[in-house]
């Protein structure tokens, strides 16, 4: 066996699988949604909406539903901790979910310095969209 064929026998042992089992994607899941309700419990004041809110992310079924409830997370945040406070809070979750969304939900994920642009926009939008 030349060096070569063993250098990447070896480097493929090392590499992880594409996707993570269905236990670490259920784990995944939870920690984002724990994490989701953390931030509102810390960063949200008494009334209606946050309580909406907090229902509807300890109901969600999937990566995909707690993914599409960033946005009114940020807004809520946004309304009593200010849009600054808001987005590092809103950055560190989306981070969360690189391992468990769709390949095309995902792909703004991998790549440096564009999920934290990806989190501010869609914060952004749903500011807008309520004002």
């Amino acid at each position: 066996m030349s060096w070569l064929t063993s250098h990447i026998a070896g480097r493929a042992q090392d590499l992880k699988p594409l996707r993570p089992t269905a236990a670490d994607e259920a784990a995944a899941i939870e920690k984002i949604r724990v994490s989701m309700l953390a931030a509102l419990d810390a960063g949200a004041g008494a009334g209606d909406r946050p309580c909406r809110l907090k229902s509807r992310i300890a109901h969600a079924p999937d990566a995909q539903g707690l993914w599409a409830l960033r946005g009114e997370l940020m807004a809520v945040l946004a309304g009593d901790q200010g849009e600054a406070r808001a987005v590092g809070k809103l950055q560190q979750l989306t981070s969360l979910f690189r391992d468990v969304l769709p390949q095309g939900l995902a792909s703004s994920l991998g790549h440096p310095g564009q999920r934290e642009r990806h989190a501010v926009n869609d914060a952004s939008m749903q500011l807008r969209r309520q004002r």
